[in-house]
């Protein structure tokens, strides 16, 4: 019997033999596969030796002179900060949400590990996860995020190469400019400005905790998009914060109670700058190519950030003004009725083809009552707007009821709030304008509005727009003549007459003068104090369209687009707002021309500069960076005269700046396509331009009118800060016959010109100053900006 009994246990013993031999074995073989399959993987893992000079993609950022950002461009928005220069509360924000051990484990933190497969196997959820910081830099920089355990070994794996190459604070700075963290901000500190308009070191313990929130899911606990979720995450990262010691129970309580204060503006880009940023983009993106998106490039421009805005608020008021006087054209579009009852809840559907442009939001009107409207913006908040609009002449209530022009239910419109908040009817103007500011003495661009709205119509008018100039021309035909012997004293017939083809060289010519107004002679200092077209007529048929047209050219205008022919003396060709800009300033700054500058510097985020222009920054450096074109008593007279255009001529709306030295002309082109106001004060010069794209008149006006009243607003903002330039007089002048008269002429023989429209006791023949204008070399629009590309690209 004992011997029955124990030959089952013998069994029992050799199975169980047999079974842990098997799992000893198929464990030896696993562990064989799975140390070959290690082997095989570190080897196949990815270099990491590039990270010691982690150089992300950084992006385009346009500032103003004053360092105020303007533009960014680039898919990423970063900002790299070696980790000594990122706050240590920043840190201990991070770490106490992501990694609190992170100083203390190794790569992998088989505790963390452990209490989060502990956790989730309880929950039945994946709700923790155990990744380490150098576990999250392995897969941000080399890996995927799909869930699987190759991915996850992969992970493992490069953590513990990591960590045999860099050090902890090497991995944690790796990290904290890496990471994603919503509104295409890349890294802590491009996160800090985005959200809170500050730089990471200003950052409050309460706000630091917020951003240290967003890495597990930027989308979920963005504080813009949820508010609420984003509260909660930061208060618990604040708890965190206090159970570790990282903060006291005074600095826990106080950052609990803190009222986060978000930036209202995360888009990086200013609207009022958009037509000089696209400007600067497009000369940087010539000179690097698509390089320049991702190198990192800190473009200063000379853009003055007051008088930038001050341009375009009142460019656009100029523009919303002159359309008021054309009265109101109607809705700009109308919705079919039958989506009545939707309105409100489908407006930000409905108006998406109707962009908000600056302080003209589009509206869907609900209902309209006798004197008031009904209407729904957007965001579907309701408003109540008045028919009248004092912008508006006659006013809205004297609309027909019915017809093109009728508001009704469903139609598109714009209204605005004014300074008490009441909603206003406008409309957006049909008319375009530019607004081109300078510097007198460095040709330095201080403020730059092309067009109402870049986002609306992105073509720069400034820049790019060759309209006729009109009497703004006239100047230039005076200058020229001063040089042919005519002076400010010269009596010049200001009588209509016929011009013959043999004068004209084309077909016979009778040209008026504004409102058909003649005066008979008149001396020429009154012919362009009042504009008289007649005299600005004879002064180049008496000096010689040829010598004429040559002599402008000097000045900056294309001589293809300004021909040789008596109807440019009344601005019959072709320039640039930015061109008859440039052209004041030579009678501005005594005589010279400076080639316009946008683009002061170009560095890197590390400082290297790539163009530095220090040419001028001064009086002196001045007369290097340019090149004289007129001499110092031409442009002395011919500052003199535009300033008696304001004092007491076309231009006396510019008396409103209340200094001395201002001087300009208007300008109305033909049948009133074009209005004008081109003029200096105080070093600034500045052009304004207001017309249709496809021309056509803007009514019964002038440029005195329309353009002169946005000059005069701008420009006392431009010239606030600065003193007047009363020029002083130079040698070479002498006053006969009651005005200024070259000296040298008083001494050498005269001869008769011949011109019966021009009475003068002295009648000189040309001296040598007028072989000035024929030396003078010409610069197309395009060689200056060829040439302001050079000065900057050669760096690279």
């Amino acid at each position: 019997m004992r011997q029955l009994a124990e030959q089952p246990k013998s069994g029992l013993v050799r199975r169980l033999k047999f079974m842990l031999g098997l799992v000893l074995g198929l464990t030896l073989a696993a562990s064989l596969a799975l140390g070959y399959w290690l082997r095989q993987a570190w080897q196949q893992l990815p270099a990491v030796d590039h990270l010691a000079q982690y150089s992300p993609a950084l992006p385009l950022r346009i500032y103003s002179s004053e360092g105020v950002l303007l533009a960014e461009y680039g898919e990423e928005r970063r900002e790299f900060l070696p980790i000594a220069q990122i706050p240590l509360r920043m840190r201990q924000a991070l770490l106490a949400i992501e990694d609190a051990r992170f100083y203390q484990h190794g790569a992998v933190d088989f505790t963390g590990l452990l209490r989060a497969t502990l956790a989730n196997a309880v929950s039945g959820q994946h709700g923790q996860g155990a990744s380490t910081i150098t576990m999250q830099v392995a897969r941000g920089f080399f890996l995927t995020r799909e869930k699987t355990v190759q991915r996850k070994l992969m992970e493992i794996l490069l953590a513990y190469k990591l960590e045999q190459q860099y050090s902890k604070d090497k991995l944690l700075e790796l990290y904290m400019n890496q990471i994603y963290l919503g509104e295409r901000s890349y890294g802590f500190a491009a996160a800090s400005n985005i959200y809170f308009d500050k730089p990471l070191e200003q950052l409050s313990t309460a706000e630091a905790a917020m951003l240290a929130g967003l890495p597990k899911a930027p989308s979920a606990y963005n504080p813009v998009a949820n508010p609420q979720r984003a509260q909660m995450r930061q208060q618990y990262i604040l708890q965190r914060m206090l159970a570790l010691g990282d903060i006291t129970q005074e600095e826990f309580q106080q950052a609990m109670a803190e009222k986060l204060v978000l930036n209202a503006s995360r888009n990086s880009s200013i609207r009022e700058a958009a037509y000089v940023v696209e400007e600067a983009r497009q000369m940087v993106v010539q000179a690097y190519q698509e390089r320049a998106y991702t190198m990192g490039l800190d473009v200063v421009t000379t853009i003055q950030m007051a008088p930038q805005l001050a341009a375009d608020k009142h460019l656009r008021t100029g523009l919303l003004d002159a359309q008021a006087r054309r009265g109101y054209r109607g809705p700009e579009a109308r919705l079919p009725a039958a989506e009545n009852h939707g309105w409100q809840d489908s407006a930000r559907a409905l108006l998406a083809p109707y962009p908000d442009s600056g302080e003209l939001r589009a509206a869907i009107v609900t209902a309209v009552a006798p004197k008031q409207i009904t209407a729904v913006l957007r965001d579907g908040r309701p408003l109540q707007t008045s028919l009248l609009d004092p912008r508006i002449a006659g006013g809205w209530a004297k609309l027909p009821a019915d017809g093109k022009r009728s508001i009704a239910a469903g139609a598109v419109i714009r209204v605005y709030q004014d300074g008490s908040q009441r909603w206003l009817l406008s409309q957006l103007p049909e008319m375009e304008g530019a607004l081109v500011s300078l510097d007198a003495q460095t040709g330095d661009i201080l403020a730059l509005a092309g067009g109402f709205d870049f986002f609306r119509n992105p073509f720069d008018h400034a820049l790019q727009a060759f309209r006729q100039p009109g009497s703004s021309f006239k100047p230039f035909v005076y200058s020229a003549a001063l040089e042919k012997g005519y002076f400010p004293g010269t009596m010049v017939d200001d009588t209509q007459r016929l011009l013959l083809p043999q004068e004209t060289g084309a077909r016979a010519w009778r040209p008026r003068n504004y409102g058909n107004n003649y005066e008979g002679f008149i001396t020429v200092r009154r012919g362009l104090m009042r504009s008289k077209n007649l005299v600005a007529v004879s002064l180049m048929q008496a000096a010689g369209a040829d010598y004429v047209q040559g002599f402008a050219t000097q000045f900056g205008f294309l001589p293809e687009r300004n021909p040789a022919s008596l109807p440019l003396a009344l601005g019959a060709g072709a320039v640039t707002p930015l061109q008859l800009a440039q052209s004041y300033a030579v009678f501005a700054n005594g005589g010279y021309h400076l080639a316009p500058r946008l683009i002061k510097e170009i560095r890197n985020r590390s400082g290297h500069v790539f163009y530095a222009d220090t040419s001028r920054k001064d009086g002196n450096a001045v007369r290097q960076a340019g090149k004289r074109v007129i001499s110092a008593r031409n442009a002395y007279l011919m500052d003199s005269m535009l300033q008696d255009v304001v004092k007491s001529g076309t231009g006396h709306g510019a008396k409103v700046l209340a200094r001395g030295d201002t001087a300009g002309k208007t300008g109305t082109s033909n049948n009133a396509y074009d209005a004008w106001f081109a003029g200096y004060s105080s070093g600034v010069v500045s052009v304004v331009w207001l017309g249709y794209d496809q021309p056509k008149t803007l009514g019964n006006t002038t440029g005195g009118a329309l353009a002169l009243p946005v000059w005069s607003r701008y420009m006392q903002v431009a010239v606030k800060d600065r003193q007047e330039r009363i020029a002083l007089e130079p040698a070479g002048l002498t006053l006969a016959d009651g005005d200024y008269i070259y000296s040298e002429y008083l001494d050498r023989s005269c001869l008769a010109d011949n011109n019966p429209f021009i009475h003068s006791k002295l009648k000189c023949e040309p001296g040598p100053a007028e072989n000035l204008a024929a030396e003078a070399g010409t610069l197309s629009a395009a060689q200056e900006r060829a040439q302001i590309l050079k000065m900057f690209s050669s760096g690279d």
